[in-house]
């Protein structure tokens, strides 16, 4: 048989058999066994993009910088994440971690939670969080940032947990404009929209294998943190938004 000649097995799957540009609609109709078990798949103005899953180190760091967001937040907002969100026609990015606003009794948004399958609108967004390894985040790193600036997302953070390092942008102008940036040993520090406080170090650990417990675990340093701690007296103040806030002011 010629090399040219040998049988192609047809490969029987709703997204290779599906016709045309994929919608909204169409995505969020995608079930489980329709999409890789060990990938996430967002919608990109018609096409699917398939990234790796988050492993389970990376699942810890967003786990931890989730609680680092929520005791910072001041009233009237909450974190979620993994969430689908909104940022155009045919276009649902799904960020490690979103800033939204509170739900308001009977917006039936009560019950949003990690698991939520409801989509977030960008106009509802404050903040994207994305976390990142030197292993993944291509996406996130390059053309994501500029669909979240398209649809006016006022603030971004991109964490890379390998480095660590993370770099906090705020929209001026239709574009991203860093404004806060830490390395390893330090502490990413946001003074807007809200007081925030990431120690780098703290966040990105690995746990300790327990097969191997000669491996150190780091522990943080507190003489080498800077700034007041997130539980101190002088972070706690709280910050309470005005009911009449809308996010477009901010853009």
């Amino acid at each position: 048989m010629a090399p040219y000649d040998r049988e192609v097995r047809t490969v029987d799957h709703p997204v290779f058999s599906h016709i045309g540009p994929w919608t909204e609609d169409d995505f969020l109709g995608l079930g489980e066994k329709d999409v890789p078990a060990d990938g996430r798949v967002e919608l990109i103005e018609g096409a699917l993009l398939i990234g790796p899953a988050t492993a389970e180190h990376r699942g810890g760091v967003v786990r931890k910088v989730r609680d680092v967001l929520e005791r910072a937040l001041p009233s009237g907002l909450r974190v979620l994440g993994p969430v689908p969100l909104r940022v155009g026609t045919d276009c649902v990015l799904v960020p490690d971690l979103v800033v939204t606003r509170a739900a308001a009794e009977g917006d039936g948004t009560e019950a949003a939670d990690d698991t939520t399958s409801a989509v977030i609108d960008a106009a509802d967004t404050l903040m994207v969080v994305e976390i990142i390894g030197r292993e993944h985040g291509a996406a996130d790193r390059t053309f994501k940032p500029q669909l979240y600036a398209r649809s006016r997302i006022p603030y971004s953070v991109l964490i890379d947990h390998d480095g660590p390092f993370g770099v906090a942008n705020m929209i001026i102008g239709g574009r991203y404009h860093e404004y806060a940036r830490a390395a390893a040993g330090e502490t990413l520090l946001l003074e807007e929209p809200f007081r925030l406080e990431v120690d780098l170090d703290a966040v990105s650990v690995r746990a300790e294998p327990e097969d191997d417990p000669g491996e150190p675990v780091y522990e943080p340093d507190p003489a080498a943190t800077t700034g007041p701690d997130i539980g101190s007296e002088t972070a706690a103040v709280p910050i309470v938004l005005p009911d009449d806030l809308k996010f477009d002011d901010l853009r």
